[in-house]
């Protein structure tokens, strides 16, 4: 997640020298078409961190502002809610949980007020109340969840992985120095960050975490006696990856917001880059799969466009989509074959 006071040099683009990542024999002989689905104003506010979707076919996205929207199927936008945020804080990852309730982290670069919050917003009413308190010195991320509702929280600040129970009850679960940022040559300009974007794998049983700074992808067996991370891999390519989702072949996808593009990292650890360029990425910084019966093989994208927007700059934030071969894994309570 990138939210900071300056600039980043973004990768050039790589879009004419990639291809799509996918079967061989099927693959076009380019990237895959980026269509725009939503576009938003930079100027007030409308900063999207993160997106989900539902097993109904609707997405969901977060908006620094506080503003939680909804993607209809039919790609209207309607606001779902908004989260009363102390002074200074900030919407960051958002899913859905196994309740159907919208679960959202709120952040803030100052301990005081805390910002360091889950809140549970009713899809229906749009009401948000507090879910869950975290330490106030952190920057609560990204979230995922269990099917018993168990909800694990990334702190890139504080290179923490969160659990929390169905009470709102917290407690760390795991402290690494893979989790950790790096200081001296952060991804982004203005702060470090470390462990970030978080995702099950299809078994369920297996965390997939990304650190940001290092572009490391970490692996986390839960069913093991001590838990902890192991590195799948670790690249320059992926130096600045943000949000994550796995497809139900296991490729991992990575938003690489501090170069502009995005990437795959397959069952292997083979790292391929399947689109690039700005336009159409903008600080790419999160994904959600289709779960509608006509986009499940359609990966959505939110241009978060924060760096642009703090720098001053031309700033595009807003929702894209682009075709992909494999569906994405099936949600919490979703029935989709």
């Amino acid at each position: 997640m990138s939210r900071f006071n300056g600039g980043v040099v973004l990768a050039a683009s790589l879009a004419a020298a990639m291809g799509w990542q996918g079967d061989a024999a099927a693959a076009p002989p380019g990237p895959p078409p980026v269509t725009t689905v939503v576009t938003l104003d930079p100027t007030t506010g409308e900063l999207p961190e993160s997106m989900t979707s539902d097993g109904h076919g609707n997405l969901y996205f977060s908006l620094v502002s506080g503003s939680v929207r909804r993607i209809n199927p039919d790609h209207s936008v309607v606001q779902v809610g908004t989260v009363p945020l102390p002074a200074g804080a900030l919407l960051t990852g958002i899913k859905i949980g196994p309740d159907g309730f919208i679960y959202v982290c709120s952040a803030s670069f100052s301990p005081t007020p805390s910002g360091a919050f889950v809140w549970r917003m009713s899809p229906d009413t749009g009401v948000a109340t507090q879910f869950a308190a975290l330490d106030a010195s952190g920057f609560p991320n990204d979230l995922a969840f269990t099917e018993d509702g168990t909800l694990f929280v990334t702190d890139p600040s504080l290179a923490v992985l969160w659990k929390i129970d169905t009470a709102g009850n917290a407690a760390v679960f795991l402290s690494d120095p893979l989790f950790a940022a790096d200081p001296v040559n952060p991804a982004l300009t203005g702060k470090p960050f470390g462990i970030d974007g978080i995702a099950f794998d299809k078994g369920g049983d297996q965390l997939v975490v990304a650190n940001l700074d290092f572009g490391r992808i970490m692996r986390i067996d839960l069913e093991a006696c001590h838990p902890h991370p192991q590195v799948f891999v670790e690249d320059p390519r992926l130096k600045g990856v943000d949000g994550i989702a796995i497809d139900r072949r296991g490729t991992i996808y990575a938003a690489v917001n501090a170069q502009n593009y995005l990437a795959t990292v397959d069952k292997h650890g083979n790292i391929a880059i399947l689109a690039a360029g700005s336009p159409p990425f903008d600080s790419p910084s999160s994904f959600a799969f289709g779960t509608g019966k006509d986009d499940r093989r359609t990966l959505y994208v939110s241009n978060f466009a924060i760096v642009n927007a703090l720098a001053n700059q031309p700033a595009h934030p807003g929702i894209v989509s682009l075709p992909v071969q494999t569906p994405g894994l099936p949600l919490i309570g979703d029935d989709q074959d």
